[in-house]
């Protein structure tokens, strides 16, 4: 089956989609092509207050790709369907309410007889039979009232099918699942070969920072309890820790906080067994204090492999950022007395000058590898609101030289100078929260910078409280595009990556790839996007995604596999100098 190749022109893309292939894994089921319409296909204009929910929110069994959209507002929504050859049809509605809610459906011309979103259980309805021509049509929900939630529509000239014969059809031909992990809900997932045999391995972090250490095939190898005194406290962001083959043994080892009788440690564990084989006394204040922002990240801050562990502490006391050597010594330690999230939330070593040794990127500061100051925008952006959410590098301006952008809550989205620390541009985006850069859009030859604009809702009047959108600008910060016209609810992660093995990094954002060459997705995933690097060792990029205690990682199936990339800076920060925040 061939891929459908995206027009440019945006309106069109989903209807001409669905000319060109059924949506789903049709071709090895052999499953008769009738248009299947997942709820997402509404999205792109969805009215404001529309929101996405799943199958565990709202408590049922099985949603067609595990999303569902609750129409709370009485605008249309509309999207494009094909009708593949003259006859009569029936239209099946998946979808919910209460008495006091439905809505309607019009295809082409026609409403279509009936009300639906009106059982208080997720109902499997019939409508029709409809006489329609062969071509795009449009398919608008109209009509509503209440809160009705949908979940899927198919046209079918058959007036028996089944709920059931539809989920051969969920997701893209294109994704496979490679594999699936039952792992402890909460916090968040590290990644690296911790046993040797060159295969991903994982650590599963819960929210109070216990660890839990998992070969390739799932098998638990470890795991270490933290203590439940603080666990609200540390809970309130991801835990430090990061996996990482610190000695070059072939052996990945585990850097992590832990608390043992009471006092609070830097350790490096090997990773297979858990079992301590450095530590330190953890760079913070003594307890009590809280754990606002407690982060690892790997660098290299002499020339050689990179194996130095930097420490980001944010104790409720002042913020630090401290160098380590492989077996722990302290090589420096900068200090900052500010308060909650000023410095941000990550630590970042990166390259800036191009001499194969580490900056460190820090709040709106940078350090040397000897950890002094090279500039300080901290004075400047005195209100510790005002902070860097997350970091990007790119060269934005064809110098040849690495350019920082930073997403900074907000103010919005800001471009620096990174040797230097001159703002280059600053563009508003709501809460900048995320940021990508590439070269993701058709007709701009240069980088382009992604944000995720977060959304904070009045959840008194019903709003829920976090949303989301991406908004494109150009390398210069002017403003492109943004998708959906409306807010998602929730908090969403990008990821970015190689996903068919050509070259060409593409990104992926919520449940959704986006379009190649456009600002609009299709959705690809059940639950939200969470990392994307080589996990399979084959070359190219898999993406994993995290949801209700189930880590599952998709690859291409269409993908030109080769040579994994062994280099330790795109393993250092396609696989272990990740944060989720």
């Amino acid at each position: 089956m061939k891929l459908c190749q995206y027009p440019h022109h945006l309106g069109t893309v989903m209807a001409l989609c669905l000319l060109a292939l059924p949506f789903g894994n049709v071709a090895a089921q052999n499953v008769p092509f009738f248009p299947v319409i997942g709820a997402w296909e509404f999205l792109e204009h969805a009215p404001r207050g529309t929101t996405i929910t799943d199958a565990a929110t709202l408590g049922e069994p099985w949603l067609y790709n595990n999303l569902a959209i609750e129409m709370r507002s009485k605008v249309n929504m509309t999207t494009r369907v094909r009708v593949p050859e003259d006859g009569d049809y029936y239209l099946f509605v998946r979808s919910k309410g209460d008495a006091r809610s439905g809505f309607r459906v019009i295809l082409g011309e026609q409403y279509v007889p009936g009300t639906f979103g009106k059982q208080e259980t997720m109902t499997w309805e019939r409508s029709g039979p409809l006489s329609l021509r062969q071509g795009g049509t449009s398919l608008v929900l109209t009509r509503q009232a209440g809160v009705s939630t949908l979940d899927v529509l198919v046209l079918t000239k058959s007036p028996e099918l089944r709920e059931e014969e539809i989920r051969a059809r969920q997701l893209p031909d294109e994704v496979r699942l490679l594999h699936e992990y039952d792992i402890p809900k909460g916090g968040c997932v590290k990644f690296g070969d911790v046993t040797g045999d060159g295969k991903t391995d994982f650590m599963v972090f819960s929210p109070g920072y216990s660890s839990y250490v998992f070969d390739n095939s799932g098998k638990e190898l470890w795991r270490w309890e933290a203590p439940e005194e603080d666990t609200r406290l540390r809970a309130e962001f991801e835990a430090p820790g990061a996996i990482w083959d610190l000695d070059q043994d072939g052996k990945a080892e585990v850097v992590q906080w832990r608390e043992l009788e009471g006092k609070e440690w830097l350790i490096v564990a090997n990773g297979a067994t858990g079992a301590i084989k450095y530590k330190t006394e953890w760079p913070c204040s003594a307890k009590p204090h809280v754990y606002n922002n407690f982060r690892v990240a790997i660098g290299r801050l002499d020339k050689g492999y990179p194996s130095h562990i930097l420490v980001y502490t944010d104790d409720g006391k002042g913020a630090s950022v401290t160098a380590y050597n492989n077996i722990l010594k302290q090589l420096w330690q900068h200090n900052e007395k500010v308060l909650k999230d000023h410095m941000g939330h990550y630590v970042y070593p990166v390259d800036l000058t191009d001499d194969e040794i580490d900056e460190v990127v820090w709040g709106s500061m940078v350090l040397n590898a000897q950890g002094q100051p090279l500039w300080s925008k901290v004075p400047v952006f005195y209100d510790n609101h005002d902070h860097m959410d997350s970091y990007k590098w790119a060269d934005l301006n064809n110098d040849g030289k690495l350019d920082l952008v930073a997403c900074a809550s907000e103010l919005g989205v800001i471009a620096y100078e990174s040797l230097t620390g001159k703002i280059m541009w600053q563009h508003p985006c709501e809460h900048a929260q995320q940021i990508q850069t590439g070269k993701f859009l058709r007709d701009y030859e240069d980088v382009q910078v992604v944000c995720n604009a977060r959304f904070y809702g009045n959840r008194q009047i019903g709003e829920p409280y976090l949303s989301a959108q991406m908004r494109f600008f150009d390398n210069r910060g002017r403003f492109i595009t943004q998708y959906p016209a409306n807010p998602l609810n929730g908090n969403p992660d990008f990821v970015k990556g190689d996903w068919r093995g050509n070259g060409q990094p593409e990104l992926f954002w919520y449940k959704f790839k986006m379009f190649p060459g456009t600002a609009r997705g299709i959705q690809y995933f059940p639950d939200q996007v969470y990392h994307m690097f080589d996990f399979e060792r084959n070359g190219v990029d898999e993406v994993i995604t995290l949801g209700d205690g189930k880590l599952r990682v998709y690859g291409c199936k269409y993908a030109k596999f080769g040579a994994p990339n062994n280099d330790p800076d795109y393993l250092r920060w396609s696989m272990t100098n990740h944060t989720h925040y």
